[in-house]
């Protein structure tokens, strides 16, 4: 990863207002991630694992077997028919 200097707040001051400001900054030696980085470290962090989407593939992959098994099995039948068997 490349590292690049990035200016940080290093103090924080509150108003009687309660606004939160940055009273301090410094220079920063940090790594900076790219966004394709960035996406890959999310996935990472959140497990990256979606559940419902898991659960949509699944059935879709299942319907489409069960599909192809009912169409074979029609044919199958057609072929047996057509021979007289």
């Amino acid at each position: 990863m490349p590292s690049q200097s990035v200016l940080t707040c290093t103090q924080f001051s509150t108003s009687a207002e309660g606004v939160i400001s940055c009273s301090s900054q410094a220079w920063t030696e940090t790594y900076v991630v790219t966004p394709d980085q960035q996406a890959q470290l999310e996935l990472v962090i959140t497990g990256g694992f979606d559940g419902d989407t898991f659960m949509q593939f699944f059935m879709g992959t299942i319907m489409l077997f069960v599909v192809g098994f009912t169409v074979g099995i029609i044919i199958s039948q057609l072929r047996k028919m057509r021979r007289g068997v």
